[in-house]
């Protein structure tokens, strides 16, 4: 019989007293705002929901950004009957596209939302009675889950893992398997710029042999990661500073289509950017597409795609030559579906 290890929680801990890392035992997100260094605030009451569903869980954070700033944080509030957030957004200027992203701590994913807001000092937009609804957007992955109690023994493995030349973005997940039963699964933890997986991983014996796949949310597929292992009890693969690297095998994704593509607006990059910047997207069916750049005054800045698209991945790309240096807002419409994000253009700034 095996003892069971560690939990990986407090082996996070001791790697966060190690190195200093923005990432507490919990794996959440290194989000904070120093409200000192700005000028005026805004206060926003609202509540989080995707496909209908509030959300809103102890350890869940709701950030406000602008461009890759965090302008604040706040965590859920129970209120009555219903989960609220109350969430001060700081600036030292009104007309600031402010955008949101929500971390969910049963899963480790962070989620895009919908909407946005434009900064307006001393404005108080939502009530209690009426708050605004933040949307957020499914996490699109498998329905990978495991059941840590009928197993006697676990190891742990810090990793990441490339697809071609990228990394993972958010809502990526790596999972564990022994044959095709679920072994461990988790989402990553951005650590220093790098997005890093503290996966858990559960057997009853030593020698059994685990794969892995990998979610991709940039294209909804499901890949074979080359690499595989052997279950050791209390094993440790991989750390913060060497981290295991999984390879995904894209001759083999079809192998596994349960991860149908989604709706999605992936992060631009690079961003902020100079010379120009790519915005790479997905459609999860064929649809009239509409890709626009607008300015904080509204003003229509490119229009980079208008007309039919099939479903799959696709990528723009808005050159930064004449426009000036500031805050964009990119806006994808396929059908009755919009999303947004805001890149920063800078001068100088790196080539994609």
């Amino acid at each position: 019989m095996y003892r069971r290890a560690m939990p990986y929680g407090l082996g996070l801990m001791l790697i966060g007293w190690l190195l200093s890392a923005a990432v507490s035992p919990a794996q959440t997100p290194s989000w904070s705002v120093e409200p000192s260094r700005f000028q005026s605030s805004m206060s926003l009451t609202g509540v989080v929901e995707q496909d209908g569903r509030r959300l809103g869980a102890a350890g869940d954070l709701l950030a406000a950004f602008v461009g890759e700033e965090v302008r604040g944080v706040a965590g859920p509030v129970t209120v009555g009957s219903d989960v609220l957030f109350f969430l001060a957004v700081y600036a030292n200027a009104d007309g600031e596209a402010v955008t949101f992203r929500f971390y969910e701590a049963s899963t480790g994913l962070i989620h895009d939302i919908a909407e946005t807001q434009v900064f307006e000092t001393n404005a108080v937009r939502g009530l209690v009675s009426a708050p605004l609804v933040w949307t957020t957007g499914a996490a699109g992955g498998p329905a990978w889950q495991v059941d840590p109690a009928p197993f006697a023994a676990s190891m742990n493995v810090t990793g990441t893992f490339v697809v071609g030349e990228r990394r993972p973005g958010s809502g990526a997940l790596v999972a564990a398997f022994a044959g095709e039963e679920v072994r461990g699964v988790t989402g990553s933890v951005d650590v220093g710029g790098t997005p890093l997986f503290f996966l858990t991983v559960y057997a009853n014996g030593p020698g059994e042999t685990l794969t892995f796949r990998i979610f991709d949310p940039f294209t909804g597929r499901v890949h074979e990661a080359a690499e595989t292992l052997a279950f050791e009890a209390n094993g440790v693969v991989g750390s913060v500073t060497s981290p295991f690297v999984w390879h995904a095998d894209t001759a083999t994704h079809a192998a596994h289509e349960d991860a149908p593509a989604a709706f999605h607006l992936e992060a631009p990059y690079p961003n902020p950017f100079g010379t120009a910047i790519r915005i790479p997207y997905v459609l999860d069916a064929p649809s009239p597409v509409r890709l626009t750049v607008y300015d904080l005054l509204g003003r229509v800045v490119a229009r980079l795609v208008e007309g039919m698209q099939a479903a799959g991945p696709h990528e723009a790309v808005l050159a930064g030559a004449g426009l000036p240096d500031g805050l964009y807002l990119v806006r994808l419409e396929a059908g009755d579906r919009v999303t947004t994000r805001t890149v920063t253009r800078l001068a100088g700034s790196r080539k994609p």
